[in-house]
C-alpha cells in the first residue's frame, strides 16, 4: 500500500476524501485478517467497522508518518480482535472456507497458488496457535514489513522473526515432509 506524502495530515484535517481513501485501501485486508482468524463474515464485518470507528476517534493521536500508518491500523484491529477473544468465544470453522468469502477480489497468496494449495496452506496456518497465525497472515497474505507486524502486534521485532522463522519451518514438514526425514 503506497501513500501519497501528505495522507495522514489529510486524515488528521478530517478530510472526507481521505477517509474515503483510507476504507478503500484498508477495508479488504481489515475484513480479511478478522475473517483468517475465526471464519466468520459477520463478526468479520463488524470488527473491521469498529476499527474504523476506533480508527476515526484516534488518527489525530498517530505519531509517525505515512509510512506507519499500517501498523497503525494493524494495532488497532488487533486491540479489537483481542476484545472480541474476551467478550465472545466461538467454535472456529474450517479455514479453508476463507479462499471462497474472504474477499472479491484475489490476495497475494491467490495469485501464487491455485485453489487447492490456497486450501492447504490456509488450513495449515490455521493450525498455528496465536500470535503465530497473525504473524504469518499479516506477512504473507496483506505483505506488512516485519517492522509494522511488531508494531501492529505489540511483540518485539525479534519475536517476529522467530514467529516467522518457526511457521515457515512448519510448512515446510508439512508440506515436504521428505525433507525432514532421516
Amino acid at each position: 500500500m503506497t501513500l501519497s506524502e501528505s495522507f495522514v495530515s489529510r486524515l488528521k484535517r478530517g478530510e472526507p476524501s481521505a477517509y474515503e481513501e483510507l476504507l478503500a485501501r484498508f477495508e479488504s485486508p481489515l475484513y480479511r485478517f478478522f475473517y483468517y482468524d475465526h471464519r466468520d463474515h459477520h463478526i468479520a464485518q463488524e470488527q473491521s467497522a469498529e476499527t474504523f470507528a476506533q480508527l476515526a476517534q484516534s488518527i489525530a493521536t498517530m505519531a509517525g508518518c505515512d509510512a506507519q500508518l499500517s501498523a497503525f491500523v494493524f494495532s488497532i484491529a488487533r486491540r479489537v480482535q483481542l476484545r472480541s477473544w474476551r467478550t465472545r468465544k466461538q467454535a472456529a470453522l474450517p479455514l479453508e472456507s476463507a479462499a471462497d468469502s474472504a474477499q472479491a477480489s484475489p490476495c497475494p497468496v491467490q495469485q501464487a497458488a491455485g485453489r487447492e494449495q490456497l486450501s492447504l496452506v490456509l488450513a495449515a496456518i490455521g493450525a498455528l496457535e496465536q500470535p503465530q497465525r497473525n504473524v504469518l497472515l499479516l506477512r504473507f497474505v496483506e505483505g506488512l514489513s516485519l517492522a509494522e507486524i511488531a508494531t501492529a502486534l505489540d511483540i518485539p521485532l525479534g519475536t517476529v522473526k522467530s514467529h516467522i522463522h518457526r511457521g515457515r519451518e512448519y510448512l515446510r514438514q508439512r508440506f515436504f515432509p521428505q525433507e525432514y526425514q532421516p
